[in-house]
């Protein structure tokens, strides 16, 4: 792999699919707004020397700023004690050592470490650090600020890390090789890095579309992770995928590589990953059509159709597959978003009431996997009613196409 291809995202690889123009998903509408929801053009790229999937171009960082103070987005953290447990235990670390972090979304893992005893931690501060005052600015906007030169600032501040942990951030960058060296630049020569990022490989064998967001630019697969940090001059220390229902989670430990070495991928792993490439594409253009008729016949059959959760998810589901005029409620118990209008066809969000207060006996659920059991659990009333909840995500028994 020849990680510069990445430099220019419009001309790296090949074009693998062109979704037209897709929203930013979180640009939620007040009813009496006086614009619409930005639309940009949205394409896949292939490497063809990688295998890797990417963003042709990536949406203008000012535009995908949240607009809203109350969005926040939730990683999952089932497994960062044993994340937690292998940092403290690599060659080297003690309770001396200096653990550095990225973002917010680090924070659950700096206080697993302070109640082991490991106190000499420190977390980027997005306006002292990164320049970025903007309250509602997130991972989109820092790492645009993420540069040798602010990072400069910071081991002047802060010192050398021991380990400088970045949960899901990597995927987001729109210079990749400058966000890399900008990482490089905070660790000691002896010291580490680990990364996390999700796992798009299981989305990509099935067609899943929903972990196509606009805020990713990068759509990683073990394979194709690990040969861009061999790519880039790190020794792989620990690396896995941890299993979660949505999306696993790659969990990389880095550390500077002594003598770094040009690698080439294997061909095997580059057939395979290319292979899933186009596969994705074709399972992905499938799932859509017959996704679109069997919405057809249930809104035939059983009238109305409400779709349960307002996030990237629910609106890259119905943009990318042009079914949102199948839809009749977007339901969502944030009480910040009750009220407003969805991205997409002017979609009113409103509280979970109307699956009683409406004729409606079919609901999506669009919502993270693991949290559907609770929300079928506390809508048993609208199952006995004879409502139907199905999932928007391939290969649960909840699967809409498998109902």
């Amino acid at each position: 792999m020849n990680p510069s291809q990445f430099n220019n995202l419009e001309t790296s690889g090949e074009l693998l699919i062109d979704f037209g123009l897709q929203p930013v998903s979180n640009r939620f509408l007040a009813p009496d707004r006086s614009s619409k929801a930005p639309n940009f053009p949205l394409k896949l790229r292939l490497s063809k020397d990688s295998g890797l999937i990417h963003l042709a171009e990536p949406f203008p960082i000012e535009e995908m700023k949240p607009q809203y103070d109350w969005l926040t987005c939730f990683e999952p953290e089932a497994h960062l004690d044993d994340m937690v447990n292998t940092m403290i235990n690599l060659p080297g670390i003690n309770q001396n050592s200096k653990f550095g972090a990225y973002s917010f979304k680090d924070d659950s893992t700096l206080d697993r470490l302070r109640n082991k005893g490991y106190r000499n931690t420190w977390r980027i501060d997005p306006e002292l650090d990164l320049g970025v005052y903007d309250k509602c600015a997130n991972v989109e906007t820092y790492q645009f600020s993420f540069t040798m030169n602010t990072t400069n600032a910071m081991k002047k501040k802060y010192g050398m890390a021991d380990i400088f942990i970045i949960r899901h951030v990597v995927e987001h960058s729109y210079k990749l090789l400058e966000f890399l060296d900008a990482a490089k630049n905070l660790i000691h020569e002896n010291g580490y890095i680990v990364w996390e990022l999700p796992d798009c490989e299981r989305a990509l064998e099935m067609g899943d579309w929903t972990t196509i967001w606009e805020e990713h630019v990068f759509y990683f697969t073990s394979s194709t992770f690990k040969n861009l940090l061999l790519s880039s001059g790190f020794e792989i220390v620990h690396f896995e995928s941890v299993p979660y229902l949505l999306e696993n989670s790659l969990v990389a430990i880095v550390k500077l590589s002594k003598q770094f070495n040009p690698i080439s991928v294997d061909s095997n792993e580059l057939e395979k990953e290319i292979k899933r490439a186009y596969s994705f594409v074709e399972n992905l253009n499938h799932r859509k059509k017959i996704i679109r008729e069997k919405l057809e016949k249930i809104k035939k059959e059983k009238g109305s159709i409400a779709m349960f959760g307002a996030g990237h998810l629910s609106i890259a589901f119905l943009s990318i597959a042009d079914i949102a005029d199948l839809i009749d409620y977007v339901i969502d118990d944030n009480q910040n978003k009750k009220g407003l209008l969805m991205p997409i066809n002017d979609l009113e969000i409103v509280g979970s009431e109307v699956l009683y207060t409406k004729d409606i006996r079919f609901c999506l659920l669009s919502l993270n996997p693991q949290n559907q059991p609770k929300v079928i659990k506390n809508h048993e009333k609208f199952i006995s009613n004879g409502g139907t909840f199905a999932s928007i995500f391939p290969g649960g028994d909840k699967d809409l196409l498998v109902l």
